[in-house]
């Protein structure tokens, strides 16, 4: 794939390039507090905000898409990456590598939706933070009522 069509591919990160900038600062700092103060009082907007996962559509029964979220190796176990902005996802995107989908979702939402499975927030980046199941069905529970409402199709009526 050439330079221009992989920019223009790509054109998508640009309309997120400031997608979590604050919530990445906050993320840093909490990191070089090793009293956890820092982290404890950032999880909750973590749980608010929306984040990028990475993953191919299969074409299913009734043409019905399905989803199949990339999962990472560690320790011989399967994790699932999640990202705060297209820079640190950038890490699994290769120009010439055009077989993936990427979705933006709220953090809850993705934590109930990959229910039993450890996930990896910025995969290898300085401040990558691993979420076993526990803590994020905890988390999910403690920040449920805070999600934002899904957005309605033009013809629906928001109930």
């Amino acid at each position: 794939m050439d330079e221009k069509n992989f920019t223009e591919q790509y054109e998508w990160t640009e309309n997120l390039k400031d997608l979590n900038k604050e919530l990445e600062e906050r993320i840093i700092a909490a990191n070089e507090d090793q009293t956890k103060v820092k982290w404890n009082k950032l999880l909750p907007d973590l749980m608010t905000a929306e984040v990028l996962i990475v993953g191919q559509f299969n074409e299913g029964i009734q043409t019905e898409k399905t989803l199949n979220i990339l999962m990472l190796q560690k320790d011989g176990h399967a994790i699932v990456p999640f990202f705060t902005s297209p820079e640190r996802m950038s890490v699994l995107v290769k120009p010439d590598s055009n077989t993936f989908e990427v979705m933006k979702v709220n953090t809850v939402r993705f934590f109930q939706s990959i229910k039993g499975k450890p996930c990896v927030l910025d995969p290898m980046s300085p401040y990558a933070r691993v979420f076993n199941p526990f803590e994020m069905k905890v988390l999910a529970a403690e920040n449920e009522d805070r999600v934002p409402p899904l957005p309605t199709a033009p013809n629906e009526k928001a109930v």
